[in-house]
């Protein structure tokens, strides 16, 4: 045998072991995919009932702040009639009325 068959034989001679070498290798790459893969979907729901569970969270402070609002406003709406009512309707108002019209009447 020639210097370049000596060379080229190992190539061809353990061709078999390569090949056995490379689909373990391409084995183990499909197996950590799939772990990746798994992990993924997992961190995917987990981050999906994440967002889910701040949405409800957001719609209920909404709703809380709207209510809170028309409740304040019904509030100070009906705290206004009752200002009215006591100011108008109170012996107090009327009696200056008529107090200042007396005073103004017999001082002039």
């Amino acid at each position: 045998m020639s210097k370049e068959e000596m060379d080229n034989m190992p190539i061809w001679q353990n061709h078999e072991q390569r090949i056995t070498s490379l689909e373990v290798t391409m084995q183990g790459l499909s197996q950590k995919m799939d772990s990746v893969e798994g992990t993924m979907k997992s961190v995917e729901k987990s981050v999906e009932k994440a967002n889910n569970e701040q949405k409800e969270m957001l719609n209920m402070i909404n709703t809380r702040m709207v209510e809170e609002f028309f409740k304040r406003k019904s509030m100070n709406l009906s705290n206004a009639w009752k200002l009215i009512i006591a100011l108008f309707g109170g012996g107090g108002f009327i009696y200056l009325t008529i107090r200042l019209l007396i005073e103004s009447f017999f001082s002039s």
